[in-house]
């Protein structure tokens, strides 16, 4: 039973984001340009939802899949939330940027290693 309230909430938020994709073919580039951040969060929550995912307790489950549109309920709550996608996004491109110096300075020793060799 449970597995099936699982399902059912996630071809629910699949439907929904079916739904709010369709709408986006009836607005101008530019305006589907700026629903891009939404699109992309969307996209992502759902897989929180996957029904062999057991991250959220049934009781969870029931009442959000009781909602009008669960998928725009779970967006605002994330655009009211207060962490800091920015910061999240910072630390990533500091972890990346920290990866490439390290791989540049290999290149480097490695290019020296061969000079000298020759």
């Amino acid at each position: 039973m449970e597995e099936k309230i699982r399902q059912e909430l996630y071809d629910k938020l699949e439907n929904e984001l079916d739904s709010y994709k369709k709408s986006l073919l009836e607005l101008s580039n530019k305006e589907v340009i700026d629903k891009s951040y939404e699109t992309a969060i969307k996209e992502e929550m759902i897989y929180f939802f996957y029904p062999d995912s057991k991250q959220f307790d049934i009781k969870e489950i029931r009442a959000l899949k009781q909602e009008e549109n669960s998928l725009d309920s779970l967006y605002r709550g994330w655009m009211d939330c207060d962490l800091n996608i920015c910061q999240l996004l910072e630390d990533s491109v500091r972890d990346t940027l920290e990866d490439i110096v390290e791989e540049q300075k290999e290149k480097i020793k490695e290019a020296k290693k061969k000079d000298r060799e020759r």
